[in-house]
């Protein structure tokens, strides 16, 4: 591991990561190789230059060229406000590995914001899809036959671009409104019905299962986490 808290992950030619979580959001880039990320924010094609910002508990699976991969990641500041995973092609990977390296956590924004953004490549179909799961409580059946596709083959098509089923992407989409609701005011009654979550025990089930934590223990580290942010404005100004 570098100074910055940076460590190097190899990935066999071929080889799968199936879908999983990290607690902490993280930076990745590809250094050597190639692999494809899919998740609910859309598959990216990740090449020699390509740096990602993951979201805490954010699921993802990763498929692997022939070649491999080889990896920079770095954890990030908890407080980073990062909503979904964000891609980049950096301006120049061997300064890059640098700043993942040596500069830490703090000088990542900004070798992102000097970088040229990447875009998940999703069909048409699959954009309105997502929508439709995320604004209503519509059938998978009938968004599939409202936009001119068959179930079986929005669930094929999810499964290889996004890594999940249209169920577990719609759960995906409860959760991440509900982690979102959590750092503000409402009960957790009010974010489990905001969040879509048929009843509390089905919302607790859901966030035990994502962030390993009840509800309660994750607003408390959520809140610890804005509290320790706000600190450290407060003594910058």
């Amino acid at each position: 591991m570098d100074s910055a808290g940076c460590y190097e992950t190899r990935h066999g030619g071929g080889n799968a990561l199936d879908t999983h979580r990290h607690t902490r959001p993280y930076a990745a880039l590809v250094v050597d190789g190639s692999h494809v990320e899919a998740s609910i924010d859309g598959p990216i094609l990740c090449e020699p230059g390509t740096l990602l910002l993951h979201p805490a508990f954010h699921a993802h699976g990763n498929t692997f060229g022939r070649q491999g991969a080889r990896v920079l990641n770095l954890p990030l500041e908890a407080d980073l406000k990062l909503h979904r995973a964000v891609a980049c092609t950096v301006p120049s990977l061997s300064e890059a590995q640098q700043v993942l390296r040596m500069a830490g956590p703090r000088a990542v924004r900004a070798l992102f914001e000097a970088s040229e953004p990447l875009q998940p490549a999703a069909s048409d179909w699959q954009a309105a899809f997502l929508s439709a799961l995320r604004d209503s409580d519509e059938s998978c059946g009938a968004i599939a036959a409202r936009l001119g596709v068959s179930a079986a083959h929005a669930s094929r098509a999810f499964r290889r671009s996004h890594g999940m089923g249209p169920r577990a992407l719609r759960l995906e989409l409860r959760w991440r409104r509900a982690l979102g609701l959590l750092g503000g005011a409402a009960s957790l009654a009010d974010v489990a019905a905001l969040a879509g979550f048929a009843d509390q025990s089905h919302f607790n089930r859901v966030v035990r299962g994502c962030s390993g934590l009840t509800p309660a223990r994750l607003r408390a580290q959520i809140k610890c986490v804005q509290d320790a942010s706000g600190s450290r404005m407060a003594q910058s100004a």
